[in-house]
């Protein structure tokens, strides 16, 4: 059994890893996060390992990551666990679960939920850079808006759910009436991954998150080749999986620690 834990800014999903299959459920972040390994212990005591996605910024150190800023938590939770472990960025958990399953080695994954975070997958491997690659959500997209993580006119601002927030729009309700393709945050949205392709030129983007995984993956695609030049190709996804960090988590937390060849 291994445990796969999704840490962030308003739930906290859990996805265990039996022989390929999953059993998963979803907790208020606040109730969990103070003491995640203690958490893991009463309620998942036979795992063999475990696998953690947490809405932060990492820096590469020595002897592994670092948390360096954690933009959409609250606080950072302590992470001492007595079993084998990994820990990562969620948007690296989601790219890697979606690089899996959707059988694409180039990959660029992004999740929507509370705020927006990003992924590189480079044959079949994780990007990490110096350990925050990917953060398309706090790359500068205009005007003054300010930030959850204390920068200014960075795409998180304009779209996700803390932007909607701000707004006085209720995300569902957005969704449900199509508002969320004519806003302006959505448009930016679709600018900044057309920049991410032009970057990475990966084969594939895929999109998850509470927010990200109900959008139209048809309706991205055309905004996002509006602004990409007509011989650059790309296939836009969504993953409709509400625990795809979670499962992400727990496949990495496997293949690192077990030197599983995907």
């Amino acid at each position: 059994m291994i445990v796969g834990i999704d840490i962030g800014g308003t739930n906290t999903d859990v996805a265990v890893m039996k022989d390929n299959d999953f059993e998963v459920r979803t907790f208020r972040t606040s109730e969990v996060a103070a003491n995640i390994s203690e958490f893991i212990e009463k309620n998942w005591s036979e795992a063999v390992a475990i696998g953690v996605g947490i809405a932060a910024w990492l820096k590469l150190v020595p002897d592994g990551f670092r948390i360096v800023k954690a933009p959409n938590l609250s606080r950072i939770p302590e992470m001492t666990f007595s079993k084998p472990s990994v820990v990562d960025n969620d948007a690296n958990c989601f790219a890697y679960f979606a690089s899996r399953t959707l059988g694409y080695e180039n990959l660029f994954g992004v999740t929507v939920g509370t705020g927006i975070g990003g992924g590189v997958i480079a044959k079949g491997k994780i990007y990490r850079g110096c350990g925050a690659a990917g953060e398309i959500g706090h790359t500068y997209v205009g005007g003054d808006r300010e930030c959850k993580c204390g920068g200014r006119g960075h795409l998180e601002a304009y779209f996700g759910g803390w932007a909607f927030r701000e707004y006085g729009r209720g995300t569902e309700m957005m969704l449900k009436t199509g508002e969320i393709y004519e806003c302006e945050g959505f448009r930016l949205f679709c600018i900044s991954l057309a920049n991410a392709v032009m970057i990475l030129h990966p084969e594939a983007v895929a999109v998850g998150g509470r927010i990200g995984g109900r959008l139209d993956a048809s309706i991205i695609q055309e905004n996002v080749e509006k602004w990409l030049p007509s011989v650059i190709e790309i296939e836009i996804h969504t993953v409709k999986d509400d625990y795809a960090v979670a499962k992400g988590a727990a496949m990495l937390a496997r293949d690192t620690i077990f030197q599983t060849q995907p």
